[in-house]
């Protein structure tokens, strides 16, 4: 499976390239066209004339109007007699004002008024030509040999009787003379920027016709292509509500598309011709505003760990406040205030770059393609800012790089499918072998629950043990503190109603009672340092000593003691190597524990008997066993399963002065155990007890061979 899983990653990542070697060749191949009509020698105007009389229309094909042309500025009106006065001068076209400065190096306002003027010099036509204007800012009218041929909005030297209309035109004359005068007034007073933004174009009817027939068609081609995936993304959210991204790429769709309809060719503002100037500027800056917004907001659902949704709550905040703005302020202000949106636009992509780089580094899914897709976007929304603020001669590249966004994204939905696609094969093929195999299966869990029923059985047959163990503990800790308690309390009965006179009695008396009360102390002790044990709340003191000083140490404690009470004591190690290994204890708890071993032993063990402590290190298993034995009465094998229980004895009369607290070896159990080794009992087949101990030894005891 894996393989194959292989297999199709590497089938799909060769087609992706293919798809992109394929796209580079598309945008190689345009930009080789367009070069090679760059390379054309044009002709330019110098000082108000232009001269195409040894242009061939047909070879060279259209001509733009570029270059000098004359250019009266008004400048203030006369009061005297109502006349305006102008400055004379000439003016680069194409260029907004104010980024511009007259052949008299005068520096122009964005708002006024301008006349321009051109003399095209060419040979007789006997076909019709024309003159292909763009958008320009805000109001102007074309005459051509002095007669007005074409309007757009109404122009006035004075901005209460100017009315803006935006929209491009194309003009078709008869050129019977070899000379032909234009003249273009200009007024801009609702638009930051006035003037003419791009070329006019000037050639024969068909050669223009085509032209306004392939921008209209390329724009209508983007357009529609941004209305479809618009509405299909659209249709996805409505179908699956969770997936909120697709909702988000369905404006950013839409939103592109409106703005890229009210600007260019205008189709949305001839499509509603109740729709003024005013109001288009406004729709025109809302979808650039919600567009960016929409953006940031695919990619933060998109990408969320990368992309905090702190930002996504900021970039709602700002664009809410770009479209209050918009929608209270005249379009003289709030395009004067472009840098805003711009900025906007601008500083929230470069949150996306940051985050889709962020995926790539992480391999998120599609993270590469979206890089790819968004910075394509992120290259043509720069170009459109530079070309809508007058800084370079370009065109609305924004919709084209909206659409190769798209083309990535449509890659993501693809590798998204292919996954999908080859997760349900493989969980399908899953389900066969499952099928196959589900006779066993069912044979296995059957034997499982049975483990699990027999698991359950013992864990019941242990509570119920436990439970026992509960109440007998209750009833030995109640005997226990009772008895000596009573005693007690008698004894101090008697030194009160002085049944008790004698003074040798009297201190005797007293000595008993301390004697219990030491013994209450010490069961009390035991019980608390149980308890701590058997929570596993004590940390241990370690340390790494060799076997033989263990031997020395407990030697020195106990020989002299148990020879005192004639009994014969050794310790001693067996086994040539185990006098070299080490063991890691806490010393003080471990001699609690043969404290509570040899003294047992001794209580069984006649005088004249033998306690032998045997060592050894057994290097398979890593550990070292301690042997405590004696020749002595031996444990009843009734009494070997609760040997290590609390308040075990062996006697089972419970008088307190035959016996201990009946914890000892409870204490040593879990000592043991907390040092991850294990205790256990039984009798010696030449008589005597036998205690053993397994404790692992040091992890350098034993090396390797």
């Amino acid at each position: 499976m894996a393989r194959l899983a292989s297999k199709s990653r590497k089938h799909r990542q060769r087609w992706f390239g293919v798809a992109l070697v394929f796209l580079a060749f598309i945008a190689f191949s345009t930009g080789c066209a367009a070069s090679s009509k760059a390379d054309r020698v044009l002709p330019v105007a110098e000082q108000g004339i232009i001269d195409l009389r040894g242009w061939s229309w047909n070879d060279g094909g259209v001509v733009p109007l570029n270059g000098k042309w004359k250019f009266d500025w008004l400048l203030a009106s006369n009061g005297a007699n109502g006349r305006f006065q102008y400055e004379e001068t000439t003016l680069e076209v194409p260029g907004t004002w104010g980024n511009l400065m007259t052949g008299k190096g005068t520096k122009l306002d964005d708002q006024g008024y301008g006349v321009y003027r051109l003399s095209v010099l060419h040979e007789k036509q006997r076909d019709m030509i024309a003159i292909r204007l763009p958008n320009i800012s805000t109001a102007y009218e074309l005459s051509i040999d002095g007669n007005v041929v074409l309007a757009r909005g109404q122009v006035s030297e004075g901005a209460e009787r100017t009315i803006p209309y935006q929209l491009p035109a194309t003009v078709y004359f008869t050129a019977d003379n070899t000379r032909t005068e234009l003249e273009l007034i200009v007024a801009n007073y609702d638009h930051r920027h006035g003037g003419i933004r791009t070329a006019i174009i000037l050639g024969n009817a068909d050669q223009v016709q085509r032209l306004q027939t392939r921008q209209e068609a390329q724009e209508l081609i983007i357009l529609g292509c941004l209305i479809m995936i618009g509405f299909y993304h659209l249709g996805l959210y409505i179908l699956r509500r969770k997936e909120v991204a697709n909702i988000m790429f369905a404006m950013l769709c839409l939103f592109v598309g409106m703005r890229m309809g009210l600007i260019g060719e205008g189709f949305i503002v001839q499509w509603l011709e109740f729709l003024n100037w005013n109001t288009a500027t406004c729709l025109e800056y809302i979808a650039f505003v919600m567009s960016g917004w929409a953006g940031f907001a695919y990619f933060q659902a998109m990408y969320p760990r990368e992309i905090k949704r702190m930002w996504f709550k900021v970039s709602t905040v700002v664009a809410a406040v770009l479209i209050v703005v918009v929608l209270v302020f005249q379009p003289l202000h709030f395009t004067s205030w472009i840098i805003a949106f711009q900025s906007y636009i601008i500083l929230f992509s470069l949150k996306v770059l940051a985050g889709l780089i962020v995926s790539a580094h992480r391999r998120r899914e599609g993270a590469w393609l979206a890089l790819i897709g968004f910075a394509g976007l992120v290259l043509t929304i720069v170009n459109d800012m530079l070309f809508y603020n007058g800084w370079f001669t370009s065109v609305d590249l924004v919709p084209f790089g909206l659409l190769f966004l798209i083309v990535m994204n449509s890659f993501i939905i693809s590798l998204r499918f292919s996954v999908t696609y080859e997760k349900a094969e493989n969980m399908s093929a899953e389900l066969i072998e499952l099928n196959n195999t589900l006779e066993e299966r069912i044979a296995e869990r059957t034997e499982e629950l049975q483990r699990s029923y027999a698991t359950l059985a013992d864990a019941k047959t242990e509570l119920e043990r436990v439970e026992h163990s509960r109440a007998q503990l209750v009833s030995n800790i109640s005997h226990d503190l009772r008895t000596p308690i009573t005693l007690l309390k008698g004894y101090l009965e008697a030194l009160r109603d002085n049944v008790i006179s004698e003074p040798a009695q009297r201190d005797k008396t007293i000595k008993l009672m301390s004697a219990k009360v030491e013994g209450l102390n010490s069961l009390i002790q035991d019980l608390f340092e149980l308890s701590v044990l058997e929570a596993r709340k004590v940390e241990l003191a370690l340390e790494d000593i060799p076997l033989i000083g263990w031997k020395e140490r407990l030697t020195e404690q106990y020989a002299i003691e148990l020879q005192g009470k004639e009994i014969e004591f050794d310790c001693l190690i067996s086994g040539e190597t185990s006098a070299l290994a080490r063991i890691k204890i806490d010393v003080r708890r471990m001699d609690r524990v043969f404290a509570n071993l040899i003294y047992n032993a001794v209580r069984y063990t006649p005088a004249g008997g033998r306690i032998r402590i045997t060592m050894r290190s057994e290097s398979r298993n890593e550990s070292v066993e301690v042997l405590v034995t004696d020749n002595g009465s031996g444990i009843d094998p009734d009494d070997l399963p609760f040997l290590f229980d609390r308040f075990f004895r062996k006697d089972k009369t419970r008088q307190q002065s035959s016996a201990g607290s009946g914890l000892g070896l409870a204490i040593a159990k879990e000592i043991v155990e907390l040092h991850g080794g294990r205790i256990d009992a039984y009798n010696s087949t030449d008589g005597g007890s036998v205690f053993r101990i397994v404790l692992p030894a040091s992890a350098n005891d034993f090396p390797s061979s």
